[in-house]
């Protein structure tokens, strides 16, 4: 009986001639994938679901197989195609089931799809499996054209050490057949070829399949009747595995069931060669070793059959009969009523009539023996359409299918390359026309272009001319303002060394001589070649109180139009420019004035958030229509309206506010209703190590 680890059991023409030319190009080729490994976890978890199926609990392992692989958070290819191996032979073997087993191949190939050449060793097992299982539906010319395909796939591109396995199987084929002589050739080579597999910690390659292929061969040579020879190929298969507990201390389990195994088998055979003594003692070393929790409890019910046999050959029938009900037990308790579970219910029946005709009640052994001949009868029945099969003529038929195959395959190949090249010559050809044609249009538009070119040169320089003039025009005007406005300062200073001066006069007089030093300051930039704004000279300032400077110097203008502001603060400290600052909190409050009507209030407010100083200055005035509110901070906008009293507007307001707050590393931003007012909102750091919004 053979035993392993249960898992082995653009617009235009050109582009689309573009895009047409890559999707060809990419639909050759295989998704560039790099080799996954089997993961550690999943090899852990296949041993524990086999250990579960060896020792008798085919619910157990399926049950922890399921959830095992569930509380896997990712899964390679191979981690898959794994699961699906397992449990497409676990239907195919076990638990007699063709459809789930096929639903379980399909998905094997379905991980291997575009994989073949990066999983060659798995896809050469996925064809053999597909040939089993064909098998086992007795479509056996499908089997042979799998299994040939396999292995030419196998010998394409595998080692001599991977190939071992399909050559193990196609002698598994002829052992199906009862064909034992003729499958000991295919045996022989598949272990000449595992003596290839030298480099790399391959255990499986290295261990579980030469103690298996050593078996089997010793099985073959057991059912020819040729017991010496068995007995010589067991003894090697145990040498082995002696030698292998050196190399593998890991596997030390898995080498003592083999141990088991070959035991147990090698018993049975000295038993027929009336080697009693030396039988007994290895039918009961496998029995101790196998009968254990998550070892082979069906080999160990083999071997026990095998021992209650050379007792009955002994007289020995005290000892044969607890056997026998042993194993009695053991068979109406296995959850499983597939072939293994038929073998053992055979061998019981044919070992209970021996008992009964050694015990001299031949009236009690008929029965026995007449279920032995029946359950035999019905296992040789099932096989005979497969002993039918002449596999040299099968495998010989399925190399011709395959190569008649492989022909028409190519010459379907030279087609689809014969009509792309027609196709792609026919396209050449129009794409050659319309670029012929394209680049006589394409003459005469930059033609146009040119003299369009020309035509765009002489307006930018006139341009920039009209610019040259308007700078010097400003320069001008900035210069003639700065004389009378330093006269307007001077005559403050005068006017406030007179001490008769107090009370109310004496704060306008200082309101004057601050707003004509900031419009000097103003004079002075506009004076200078650029508007930059970015270096600017920072110190702390009370923000609190320079708002309420900039509402007091502002208050008559409200008072004028009846208005009145409203001023909400908190203390607040910041390093900014105090200068610039004001400009724009100033320009703020007087947009406000200026364009709310008669009456109405203005709300100003300070708040800090998140180590950020917020302005909000929040008027009930007419509001900002849509179709300039993505202009009102541009130079030189379009958008200039005046305001409720006819007050006239300049337009550069709030676009030099914005370059002041973005040099503070701030942000501007207002939110409008048309005719339901305005509200505009300054944030500023407060530490100047705050980086920028």
């Amino acid at each position: 009986m053979q035993k392993k680890k249960g898992y082995y059991f653009r617009k235009g023409f050109p582009g689309f001639i573009f895009c047409l030319c890559a999707c060809c190009f990419l639909a050759c080729q295989e998704p560039d994938e790099a080799y996954q490994p089997l993961s550690k976890t999943t090899s852990d978890i296949l041993d524990r679901s086999s250990n579960l199926l060896n020792s008798g609990q085919y619910r157990k392992s399926l049950q922890f197989l399921d959830s095992a692989y569930q509380q896997m958070e990712q899964k390679t290819p191979l981690d898959l195609w794994e699961r699906y191996n397992f449990l497409s032979r676990i239907y195919l073997n076990y638990d007699i089931d063709l459809e789930h087993s096929k639903t379980y191949l399909d998905s094997m190939f379905w991980v291997l799809e575009n994989r073949r050449q990066l999983y060659k060793k798995e896809y050469a097992q996925t064809k053999f499996l597909e040939g089993d299982w064909y098998k086992a539906k007795k479509q056996f010319g499908d089997a042979f054209a799998s299994y040939f395909e396999g292995r030419e796939f196998g010998l394409q591109n595998l080692s001599n050490c991977l190939i071992s396995n399909l050559t193990y199987q196609l002698g598994m084929f002829r052992y199906g057949q009862m064909q034992y002589s003729e499958s000991i050739p295919y045996f022989k080579q598949a272990i000449q070829e595992n003596q290839d597999c030298w480099d790399g910690d391959k255990v499986v390659q290295k261990l579980y399949f030469p103690q298996m292929y050593r078996n089997t061969l010793a099985l073959a040579y057991e059912k020819t009747g040729k017991l010496d020879s068995a007995a010589f190929h067991y003894r090697d298969g145990l040498q082995f595995l002696t030698d292998a507990e050196r190399d593998y201390p890991e596997e030390q389990n898995f080498i003592l069931l083999a141990k088991g195994v070959f035991m147990g088998n090698l018993g049975g055979v000295l038993a027929k060669l009336e080697q009693y003594d030396e039988a007994e003692s290895l039918l009961l070393k496998s029995i101790a070793i196998n009968s254990r929790p998550n070892f082979d409890t069906q080999d160990a019910l083999t071997a026990k059959t095998k021992l209650a046999d050379l007792y009955i050959a002994r007289n020995q029938l005290d000892e044969a009969q607890q056997l026998m009900d042993d194993l009695e037990l053991a068979i109406s308790n296995s959850e499983l009523k597939n072939r293994s579970y038929i073998q053992t219910l055979i061998h019981w029946n044919k070992v209970k009539s021996s008992y009964f005709e050694q015990a001299g009640a031949p009236e009690r052994a008929y029965p026995f023996l007449k279920a032995y001949y029946r359950l035999k009868d019905s296992i040789d029945q099932v096989d005979d359409d497969l002993r039918a099969v002449d596999m040299e003529a099968s495998y010989e038929n399925a190399a011709q299918q395959y190569q008649l195959s492989i022909i028409n395959r190519d010459n379907h190949i030279k087609n689809i390359y014969l009509g792309a090249t027609l196709g792609f010559t026919i396209l050449l050809v129009i794409f050659l026309g319309l670029a012929a044609k394209g680049l006589k249009r394409s003459k005469k538009i930059n033609k146009v272009i040119s003299e369009q070119n020309i035509e765009l040169q002489e307006t930018l320089g006139a341009l920039e001319q009209s610019q040259a003039e308007n700078t010097k025009i400003m320069y001008m005007v900035a210069h003639d303002l700065r004389n009378p406005i330093s006269s307007m300062v001077m005559m403050a200073d005068i006017l406030l060394e007179d001490e008769q001066i107090t009370g109310e006069n004496r704060v306008l007089l200082e309101h004057i001589k601050t707003s004509c030093n900031h419009s000097i300051n103003l004079v002075s930039e506009m004076m200078q070649s650029n508007k930059n704004t970015e270096t600017l000279t920072k110190e702390p300032v009370d923000l609190e109180r320079l708002l309420r400077y900039c509402v007091d110097l502002l208050q008559h203008k409200a008072n004028e139009k009846h208005q009145k502001l409203v001023l909400d603060t908190i203390p607040v400290t910041a390093f900014v420019s105090r200068e610039k600052l004001w400009r724009v909190i100033s320009n703020l409050i007087a947009n406000a004035i200026k364009f709310s009507p008669k009456g109405k209030s203005i709300q100003i407010n300070l708040l800090k958030k998140s180590e950020k100083a917020v302005f909000s200055i929040k008027d009930e005035g007419i509001g900002i229509p849509d179709s300039i509110k993505n202009k009102v901070f541009e130079w030189y906008t379009d958008s200039k309206r005046s305001g409720t009293d006819g007050e006239k507007p300049f337009g550069m307001g709030l676009a030099i506010s914005k370059q002041i707050v973005s040099a503070h590393g701030g942000s501007i931003w207002f939110e409008t209703e048309e005719g339901n007012g305005t509200t505009f909102f300054v944030e500023i750091p407060i530490d100047p190590k705050t980086p920028k919004s």
